[in-house]
């Protein structure tokens, strides 16, 4: 073999990989969805990436709780569920208002008053434009037992669309 045809080939071998680097770079998802038990098992919910879990005790509807906010991030899309178990003996009242706090605190957070079916545990979306950039959130509070919660995607609306809220929505499954 010449050095001619053994530079070629060695040429030709760099192409053939640095095309093959290049498609399955092409094909990584950038959604890769994973359904994880969540809210203690009483759920399920799928995410787009490796999720972040952190704890925090806030006072809920006047009552002490630890909030566990499970969260990842895609394309400048925040997923996530925040979750609180409420005492064992609190009442049904106490449980709705602690639905209707964490439905007014997201609101609150985008600037905008939520719509009469966010507190019937139905999706919704809020918009708005803060600091020159708009920000869409989709949400849904309910809860479950003694469990409430909150499901949350949050970003620019543009990457935020119908159907990507949409899906995130719809993994909830309740156990």
């Amino acid at each position: 073999m010449s050095i001619v045809s053994s530079v070629k080939l060695t040429s030709v071998k760099r192409l053939f990989v640095l095309a093959s680097v290049l498609l399955l770079a092409a094909c990584y998802p950038t959604y890769n969805w994973r359904e994880l038990p969540v809210a203690d098992g009483l759920a399920t919910l799928a995410f787009p990436a490796k999720v972040d879990t952190a704890k925090r005790q806030i006072d809920l509807a006047g009552m002490p709780v630890t909030f566990v906010l499970t969260s990842t991030d895609v394309n400048d899309v925040v997923f996530s569920i925040g979750w609180a178990q409420l005492p064992m003996q609190s009442t049904p009242e106490q449980r709705e208002a602690a639905k209707q706090s964490l439905v007014d605190s997201l609101a609150a957070s985008i600037g905008k008053s939520p719509p009469d079916s966010a507190y019937n545990a139905e999706v919704f979306r809020l918009e708005n434009n803060r600091d020159g950039k708009s920000l869409a959130l989709v949400a849904k509070v309910l809860v479950h037992y003694d469990i409430v919660m909150r499901v949350v995607a949050s970003g620019p609306p543009d990457v935020l669309t119908d159907g990507l809220a949409n899906e995130f929505m719809r993994s909830l499954k309740l156990r």
